[in-house]
């Protein structure tokens, strides 16, 4: 792909890049991925981890390119999908904290059998997926307040939004994982 100058921008790079042109791909990477490991890093304090969540980022921009739609910038769309994948990477450990903790505090209690285990595990499972499931923005929304108990004051700071918002979007997710979890709940108290 010939650049020069100014033809060499970010937008330029990544209308390339919707029409398949895997040097714009490249270009693009080589330009964000430091930069981008760095964020990462700095939040997770794991090379891993950080490589997996930059590697992430530019594997779902190749796949969706042609969906993605760019409200400011090239930049500013790639630094704030890093946020939300180390939102994710946050939550996901979250839940598996409460998850292990719940465990051991039914083995404590005497409750750990097969069954139990076999019920809570397909529960968690199903819950999880449903709430993968939820918009994007209710879904980071609902993971802060229930998975990482933050207050909706929190929730609304850490992302620039109203209170009345967060508490819309939380009836949102509550009413839709009801419905989509209301037969599985109905099954299992039989």
């Amino acid at each position: 792909m010939k650049t020069k100058g100014k033809a060499n921008s970010d937008e330029v790079l990544f209308r390339a890049l919707k029409k398949g042109n895997k040097k714009a791909f490249t270009l693009l990477y080589e330009k964000y991925w430091e930069k981008l490991y760095y964020i990462a890093f700095q939040h997770t304090q794991s090379t891993q981890e950080s490589e997996d969540l930059v590697h992430e980022i530019f594997i779902d921009l190749w796949k969706n390119r042609k969906k993605i739609k760019i409200n400011k910038t090239v930049s500013s769309y790639i630094f704030t999908s890093i946020k939300y994948k180390i939102f994710r990477l946050y939550d996901s450990k979250s839940v598996r904290k409460k998850y292990l903790k719940n465990i051991k505090r039914e083995k404590v209690n005497g409750l750990n059998n097969t069954e139990t285990d076999l019920n809570f595990n397909e529960l968690y499972n199903l819950i999880e997926s449903e709430v993968d499931k939820l918009p994007e923005r209710c879904k980071l929304i609902f993971k802060l307040r229930r998975f990482e108990d933050y207050s909706v004051e929190e929730v609304a700071q850490k992302l620039g939004i109203s209170t009345n918002t967060v508490n819309n979007q939380m009836t949102k997710a509550s009413k839709v994982l009801k419905l989509n979890l209301k037969e599985y709940l109905n099954t299992m108290l039989i």
